[in-house]
């Protein structure tokens, strides 16, 4: 009995540690990067360009939950809160509050943006130069955690741990088109909620690449292609290739392939002051047998600009 009693504990200790490996492993998706996928970032484009920060004559809002692989117990998630506006003819800013979880692991922060818009010739193009600032705690929640000695090394350190960062990135835009480059993560801090020697994660810079175009397909529907390209300084490249069709200006729906992850479908409705949106992922990568899927919501409100007309 004792002998089973102490197989129990061990594998407990044992579940303990290789749950704080993989929730430090994996704060976001298999693809190994550290920021989140989002299949509807399509619908706002601050949320991966700081630069687009009041590209918009009016103000939205967004609200978004994302679930992570479905079906899969301690599995992340991710909310955010943001808004951005112009503030004078050529200068925006934006705001964004995000809470990412998995398990007793949790990152909680704030962002800050300003962004300058300059006019290039007589038509409508204009090229963005944006920075954020982000402050942000990473977070494990020993309480709900099981493991069998609380002084064994890997549970030793700090719960929490304050993070500073910025991300700066460029936004090139005209009534139907847009490209950008974007690159999170500049400060690339260390993260060692626990012993240095055993659990620590550095976060590495992004870079982003995307753009889109925007074409009439008979009176009735607009066809938006358009591309995500990521790159990781740790080695790691995906691509997200979309194409979303709007009917009457009103129903849309979309298709993204995301490299090596997922095949996304994409449905939603909007009018002139909203858009509720939603996306499933089909996983396509090594995790499809155990999960469902992911499931993405996502809620624009665009109010009135009451600063610049």
């Amino acid at each position: 009995m004792n002998a089973i009693m102490k197989t129990g504990r061990l594998q407990h200790m044992i579940k303990a540690i290789c749950g704080v490996l993989l929730l430090m492993a994996v704060i976001t998706e298999t693809s190994g990067q550290q920021i989140p996928n989002f299949s509807l970032y399509n619908m706002n484009h601050y949320l991966v360009n700081p630069a687009a920060a009041g590209a918009s004559d009016r103000l939205p809002v967004s609200l978004s939950y994302r679930k992570m692989w479905a079906g899969m117990d301690n599995t992340p998630s991710v909310q955010y809160l943001s808004g951005n506006m112009k503030v004078a003819q050529n200068m925006g800013v934006g705001a964004r509050v995000f809470n990412f979880q998995a398990g007793p692991l949790r990152k909680t922060g704030l962002e800050a943006t300003y962004s300058y818009h300059i006019s290039l010739g007589s038509g409508d193009t204009k090229l963005a130069l944006g920075l954020s600032l982000l402050a942000y705690q990473f977070k494990l929640n020993k309480a709900e955690m099981t493991y069998e000695n609380p002084e064994d090394p890997a549970f030793l350190g700090d719960e929490q741990m304050f993070v500073p960062d910025a991300g700066f990135g460029t936004y090139l835009y005209g009534t139907n088109y847009y490209v950008g480059i974007s690159a999170p993560q500049l400060f690339q801090r260390n993260i060692d909620l626990k012993s240095d020697e055993i659990i620590q994660e550095k976060q590495v810079r992004h870079y982003y690449l995307h753009g889109g175009y925007i074409f009439e397909a008979g009176a009735d529907f607009i066809i938006e292609p358009s591309v995500l390209l990521k790159f990781v300084e740790a080695g790691i490249f995906q691509a997200d290739i979309n194409a979303l069709a709007t009917y009457k200006d009103m129903v849309n729906f979309g298709l993204s392939y995301r490299t090596e992850d997922a095949l996304s479908f994409q449905v939603g409705y909007k009018n002139p002051d909203l858009f509720i949106g939603y996306a499933y992922d089909l996983p396509l990568s090594a995790v499809r047998g155990n999960t469902w899927g992911s499931h993405e919501i996502l809620f624009t409100y665009t109010f009135d600009n009451f600063l610049v007309k």
